[in-house]
């Protein structure tokens, strides 16, 4: 190939003309072309996907090349100087398979393309070759390749100097003086004359050299890396790949057999709390499913039945208590990864697990997972809110709230009077979740529950959705006997709700609690007039700063500091 001149004044090649990363995207086709080779038959799709896509790279090549010369150096590839090849695996390394049987330079030109089968033999033969067999350059030769050339050396010369004959002296002159050399040391009794008269009768230790048999440091690091290389391979990890890859050849009675085998050997992974190959398993079944054409409608349903028993109440419950017990203990994200894997019906289970388990850091997790399901399936979790499990459907509730979930709506006026009072603040909880101000007015009987807590949260709700129409029942609440005997957090949430709902009677409503006096002069209690000066600041209106004004200077220090800060940080619904 004639290459570009080099610019004037330096003797550097132009390497903005070399398309580096063309080529090192070639010798990734090559290697998977490769790796197609040893795997399948010439009839097997995944073959010919792969050697099609090798002669397309080829073809890529020659729209930018004449010929593609290469520099073979231990474990990588250079053109130019330009690396576009590496990889420190000998036992994967194209680089390593060229340099070790000594080829130092390769040239690619146009028309090796139609050689790539011949080509692909030669290489896995190398590869796999014994120490005993054919070396590269050998099996080069053979193929007679007319569109490849290379630049090898002889290994055993590699590196040595042969000495060279002087000046004046010939051959017959140096036998002359080795013949007399050799005369005159029989004569004197040396070490060539012993040598001949004494031969060794028996063999020594001493008559061997293990250096000779010994690996040297270097070596030793080899063969231990090696070693440890084969050792720490994943052999299942490379098996499941194949079944995959026969998976999506259409092949409907091997793909049975295949499915039968998943089918088989997920849950006993499962079961060895080998969840990272659990995972990886279903994402791929979940993968080949996804692609149009390639499974029959029998098909997925054998993955649909492995799922189902997968996501079944026996054994994700049976995996909770493993988890629990200590007996599988994966990373965090190893067991959201599995578990978001299951199906809506795994919900149930999961949800009152992330309930009930005493470890905060699984429950965290089972949480994530529940979050995960249930965002691909949103009508599987709203099923769980007709669940019988209290803890169950207040877990879902929650969810619900916190997804959006409106398909939720419906069920909430219900849930706002079942019998299990979790489940009645969770039903609170979700209404202002979803902002449903359609249930505000279901929501006004919650303030009347028997559950303090429940009371407390209707009126959190109440007060974050404004609801106006709430401002009758708070006046009859805030007037009743059972607000003086409430706990103080229960009275400053019915009168601060109150204060922020914006009823027209407010101010004057709340000014008689703060300010005025009953009979003989007697005020309202220092709590309920500190609730009051803090509804007064939810209120937020010039009214209602004046009537905090009016007790700034009060007697009772409680009450001062609920003005002062109501005072200082009020903001009420009007504006």
């Amino acid at each position: 190939m004639e290459r570009p001149p080099e610019p004037a004044g330096t003797g550097e090649p132009d390497l903005s003309l070399v398309p580096v990363d063309l080529i090192a995207e070639f010798f990734i086709t090559l290697g998977k072309a490769l790796r197609a080779f040893q795997l399948y038959d010439e009839n097997n799709p995944v073959y010919q996907r792969f050697t099609q896509a090798l002669a397309a790279a080829f073809q890529g090549l020659w729209d930018e090349l004449d010929e593609l010369h290469l520099v073979v150096e231990e474990d990588r590839l250079l053109v130019e100087g330009e690396e576009v090849y590496r990889n420190a695996t000998r036992s994967e390394s194209l680089a390593f398979l060229l340099y070790k049987d000594g080829i130092r330079s390769l040239t690619f030109r146009r028309g090796i393309e139609r050689e790539a089968k011949p080509l692909l033999t030669v290489l896995n033969k190398a590869r796999l070759a014994r120490s005993d067999g054919d070396d590269l350059i050998t099996l080069l030769w053979e193929a007679d390749l007319r569109y490849l050339q290379y630049r090898h050396v002889d290994l055993l010369a590699e590196g040595v100097t042969l000495p060279e004959a002087g000046p004046g002296h010939s051959v017959g002159e140096l036998q002359a003086v080795l013949e007399a050399e050799t005369a005159e040391g029989e004569e004197d009794g040396g070490p060539s004359a012993s040598v001949a008269a004494a031969p060794p009768q028996t063999l020594n230790r001493e008559d061997f050299n293990p250096t000779l048999y010994s690996l040297d440091a270097r070596e030793m690091e080899e063969v231990e890396a090696a070693i440890a290389e084969e050792m720490g391979r994943d052999v299942r990890g490379e098996v499941l790949n194949a079944l995959f890859d026969r998976l999506e050849e259409r092949n409907p009675d091997r793909q049975s057999e295949i499915l039968e085998i998943v089918s088989l050997l997920v849950p006993g992974l499962l079961a060895r709390g080998e969840l990272l190959a659990a995972s990886g398993v279903l994402a791929e079944l979940r993968r080949v499913e996804g692609q149009e054409g390639i499974m029959t409608a029998d098909h997925r349903q054998m993955v649909s039945r492995l799922l189902d028993r997968l996501s079944s109440e026996e054994t994700v419950a049976e995996l909770v208590r493993a988890l629990e017990g200590g007996t599988i203990v994966p990373s965090p994200g190893l067991l959201a990864d599995f578990l978001v894997q299951l199906r809506a019906q795994a919900l149930g289970i999961l949800i009152r697990a992330a309930e009930t388990t005493p470890s905060r850091e699984l429950q965290e997790v089972l949480r994530e997972a529940v979050a995960g399901i249930a965002q691909r399936n949103r009508k599987g979790l709203v099923r769980f809110l007709q669940s019988d499990d209290p803890i169950v459907l207040s877990g879902a509730l929650f969810l619900a709230g916190r997804m959006k979930v409106k398909e939720a709506a419906p069920y909430l006026t219900d849930l706002l009077y079942h019998v299990a009072p979790e489940v009645r603040k969770a039903a609170v909880q979700s209404v202002l979740d979803l902002q449903a101000t359609t249930l505000a007015s279901a929501l006004q009987e919650t303030l009347l529950d028997p559950e303090a807590e429940v009371r407390v949260a209707a009126a959190r709700a109440l007060e974050a959705l404004r609801y106006r129409g709430a401002g009758p029942r708070f006046r009859e609440i805030l007037q009743s006997k059972e607000i003086r005997s409430a706990d103080l957090t229960e009275q400053i949430a019915m009168f601060e709700a109150y204060g922020a709902v914006e009823d027209p009677q407010a101010v004057s409503f709340l000014g008689k609690y703060l300010n005025g006096k009953g009979f003989l002069g007697r005020r309202e209690p220092s709590e309920i007039r500190a609730c009051a000066a803090l509804a007064l600041g939810k209120v937020g209106t010039p009214e209602a700063k004046e009537a905090l004004r009016k007790a700034v200077t009060d007697d009772d220090p409680v009450v001062r500091n609920a003005v002062g800060r109501a005072l200082r940080g009020g903001q009420g619904g009007a504006r």
